[in-house]
């Protein structure tokens, strides 16, 4: 039986753009590596359409690319590129587009100016900044040191330069796509100011990575703002986004499958992370422990090595939220590893 939350059950092999609605179109692009997918959109728009996300800057998204606006949009002109955030699964293509097209790239301020400083950042070997954020976390020593010889993660891998120029979206902004009005929220947590858009005559809801079915987007703290505390961010924007009025919208997210029900996955997802937080504090109570000791209590499940750095981001995301709280406190061991006690 048809889940009622999900109106389509896996993405149709047959094809490679998806109809959603007239005029709104879901293109599944595989990934060849990071995930397996990112979820990007195309909108009818005035003598061409609107482009929503891109996927990574590498061979394979550039010919999925090349074959969709040939055999599925007849080459039309594409009037813009709307970038979500700044990660490159969502960015990656946003200079080839601007490159091959002369495409218009309309996106957040924060996600400009974060995609385009990361892309000038290059490092050929592990930067000591790094290295000194996971010890600070607690990552056992031995695989610190194997961290240290390994080729360093480089935005612009994964990422075509990035434009110098792009129309900035603001919060609150109403965009006029074809002849449909599409709102524009800004939220924090899993990136700053990731655009989410929806249109209330079509009920469509573009919730880009912030509302995700099935998993809970990445919430993390960085080596680049070890005290942030995209937590509270994260919870200020569920709340922002649950005053909409929902009109059973049908949400499309960045990843997995298209669904309904946005205020209960709100719930859920806050939910989530609350209930982490409660396992979290009673987990430490007055044993010092690191960002890498509460996987137990954080995950409920074995963290693989591939998963260590995103895994001890978002820990440390939780504890930041708890101490900044005043639930626990911080000491710093002789090793430089912070530990956390009530």
């Amino acid at each position: 039986m048809k889940n009622k939350n999900f109106p389509f059950e896996n993405f149709p092999t047959d094809r490679k753009v998806c109809k959603i609605k007239e005029g709104v179109y879901w293109v599944k692009i595989l990934l060849p590596f990071m995930i397996s997918h990112v979820n990007v959109y195309i909108l009818d728009d005035v003598d061409g359409i609107t482009i929503i996300d891109t996927g990574l800057f590498c061979d394979s998204c550039i010919d999925n690319w090349r074959n969709i606006l040939r055999n599925d949009f007849n080459n039309k002109d594409i009037n813009r590129v709307i970038v979500t955030h700044h990660h490159p699964d969502h960015m990656g293509l946003m200079g080839w587009f601007k490159e091959k097209f002369n495409t218009e790239i309309w996106t957040s301020r924060s996600s400009w100016l974060t995609g385009r400083m990361l892309t000038l950042d290059y490092n050929k070997v592990m930067s000591q900044d790094s290295l000194n954020f996971w010890l600070s976390a607690g990552m056992p020593y031995a695989l610190i040191e194997k961290k240290r010889l390994e080729k360093p993660f480089n935005f612009g891998d994964f990422v075509k330069k990035i434009p110098l120029g792009y129309r900035r979206v603001i919060d609150d902004e109403v965009l006029t796509i074809g002849n449909k009005k599409w709102f524009v929220k800004l939220t924090n947590g899993h990136a700053p100011e990731q655009l989410i858009l929806y249109c209330p005559e079509l009920k469509i809801f573009i919730s880009a990575d912030q509302i995700l079915p099935g998993i809970s987007p990445n919430i993390s703290v960085y080596p680049t703002e070890p005290n942030a505390d995209p937590l509270a961010e994260y919870f200020e924007s569920c709340e922002m986004l649950d005053k909409i009025k929902d009109l059973d919208y049908l949400v499309l997210p960045g990843h997995n499958l298209p669904f309904y029900g946005l205020k209960s996955r709100i719930k859920q997802l806050v939910d989530h992370h609350e209930t982490a937080l409660k396992r979290i504090e009673e987990y430490i109570n007055k044993n010092p422990k690191s960002a890498f000791d509460i996987f137990p209590a954080l995950f409920k499940r074995t963290i693989n090595e591939s998963e260590m750095v995103l895994a001890l981001g978002e820990a440390v995301a939780h504890l930041n939220y708890l101490l900044n709280y005043g639930i626990i406190k911080r000491e710093v061991s002789d090793e430089g590893v912070n530990l956390f006690v009530k």
